[in-house]
């Protein structure tokens, strides 16, 4: 049972993945940037997936009735964490672009990271999967904002050492 809702949890999280958002670059992701940048990416994240799963699920479904209660939480403290998901940005695009991107105030920049989420951001869910994300978000319910934002990241972090987009720093044994 374990294993089975470990690779349903892993299966469920991978399409939270936005797309090919930009093209990568040799950087790593560290567990710190990592957990900033899903504290500030999963409020849209999460909308996008409640959108593309109503039709797929009732109306009382978990999913689309309290998951944004969490989305509304990380919102409150987005602004915290764009230190962090602007670092995941940068590293996740072109290095000449990224260059460039970096000069900008966060004012200018962090408008067109919002904007390009957004636009970029495609997640392909199916009835199946809407009905498997929906049970694990449940699940997952009982803990806070913090804890999920950890959970999700710490489960990225490890699936996406290798990832050519989304590439994560290696992790201190010691910790």
């Amino acid at each position: 049972m374990t294993r089975y809702f470990r690779a349903a949890t892993l299966a469920a999280l991978a399409t939270l993945v936005p797309g090919q958002v930009l093209a990568a670059q040799p950087a790593c992701i560290t567990p710190a940037e990592m957990r900033g940048g899903i504290a500030y990416f999963l409020p849209p994240v999460i909308a996008e997936v409640q959108d593309r799963c109503k039709a797929h699920l009732g109306a009382e479904s978990y999913l689309l009735t309290r998951a944004g209660d969490i989305s509304t939480r990380l919102a409150a403290s987005k602004l915290q964490h764009w230190p962090l998901a602007r670092t995941v940005f940068l590293k996740m695009g072109d290095q000449s672009d990224s260059a460039k991107l970096a000069k900008m105030p966060d004012e200018a920049l962090r408008p067109l990271v919002d904007s390009m989420l957004g636009a970029l951001l495609t997640i392909k869910v199916s009835s199946t999967t809407c009905g498997e994300i929906n049970d694990i978000t449940e699940a997952l319910a009982p803990l806070d904002a913090d804890q999920t934002v950890n959970l999700i990241a710490t489960v990225f972090s490890t699936v996406a050492r290798k990832d050519r987009k989304v590439r994560s720093c290696p992790r201190d044994p010691a910790q």
